[in-house]
């Protein structure tokens, strides 16, 4: 009985956030996102600035993959908030366009220059991929598969004389997708932009971790911003469904790819080795492969777990946000 006692309270000490101890480095990464239909994407942005002032992550540039022309402006917006207002944003020229119930909204309210243009998404990458160092930087995708695409069939430019798949195969150490269900399904990210998806899963020289429908849907976070400060990511979740909980897929796929070895440690979490493909559809099946360079993520935390983690960094975010001149 004691020592079921004392193993469940390690088990909670480690699910604290300010209980983890950061990495000997942060990870050095690039967001993609679609910043534009559900509100988790705004959620991922705010946990990774937390991430960041704990030391955990570099954010090096955001790439938007849908071509709503508010969804650049309100990741700036995001960045302003949490005193990073030089992270540069690239955008999609063009792909899908779903409409937004809070981008505007937000890049009006905490933006500064809405008219200023922001640079092609696949330019920014190959600037900001050539100037790192070898097999160094995360890329972490919630949105479509768009940018990605287009920067692998991307060729040699001033930034750097190497194709896309070269550039990537030097400089990109993993890629992180937020899309899929494991060991099968059909989820919104791929098939909204199915082509692109396929591309992607079936050409991308580096390892690849999905983090799929069913591992973000029942942490559910959002509830917690009533109590907070005004924010870009409080006004996001009221304008999106007037601060009530909504799954945190895209939150889960930051956390992964800054925490990776980590939660494994801890067992929050586990990953599963093999082969994913994508079809014509965009739906995607799990095949065994001992040399695959993919893996899908299997929580073995409590969603519940999950989703406080999660929230706390969420609110973390608001409060360090807030006390910025």
């Amino acid at each position: 009985m004691i020592r079921r006692l004392l193993l469940l309270c390690i088990t909670s000490i480690l699910f604290l956030p300010g209980c983890s101890a950061p990495p000997p480095s942060p990870v050095v990464l690039i967001l993609d996102t679609d910043m534009e239909t559900d509100v988790d994407d705004v959620g991922a942005l705010a946990v990774l600035h937390a991430l960041a002032d704990r030391g955990e992550a570099t954010l090096l540039a955001i790439a938007v993959s849908s071509a709503n022309p508010w969804s650049g402006r309100c990741a700036l917006a995001v960045n302003r908030f949490y005193g990073r207002p030089k992270i540069p944003v690239g955008v999609a020229p063009r792909g899908v366009t779903m409409g937004s119930s809070y981008a505007r909204q937000v890049a009006e309210e905490f933006g500064e220059d809405t008219t200023a243009p922001l640079p092609d998404a696949v330019s920014l990458y190959r600037e900001v991929l050539a100037a790192r160092p070898d097999g160094s930087v995360t890329i972490v995708s919630v949105g479509y598969l768009t940018n990605l695409a287009a920067l692998l069939g991307s060729g040699s430019d001033p930034a750097s004389p190497l194709d896309g798949v070269r550039l990537v195969r030097k400089k990109v150490r993993r890629l992180v997708v937020m899309g899929g269900e494991y060991p099968a399904g059909r989820e919104w990210n791929f098939y909204q932009d199915a082509a692109a998806a396929r591309l992607v899963v079936e050409n991308w020289p580096v390892a690849i971790t999905f983090v799929g429908f069913e591992a973000g849907r029942e942490a559910l976070t959002g509830r917690g911003l009533r109590e907070s400060a005004p924010s870009p990511l409080r006004r996001a979740y009221e304008l999106y469904n007037n601060l009530t909980d909504r799954p945190s897929w895209d939150q889960l796929a930051v956390l992964v790819a800054v925490r990776r070895q980590q939660g494994e440690r801890q067992k929050m979490w586990r990953f599963e080795p093999g082969k994913n493909s994508v079809a014509d559809d965009g739906s995607n099946r799990w095949s065994k492969a001992d040399a695959a360079l993919h893996e899908y993520l299997a929580p073995i935390a409590a969603p519940a777990d999950l989703g406080r983690l999660i929230e706390s960094l969420m609110l973390e975010a608001v409060g360090s946000g807030s006390k910025r001149p």
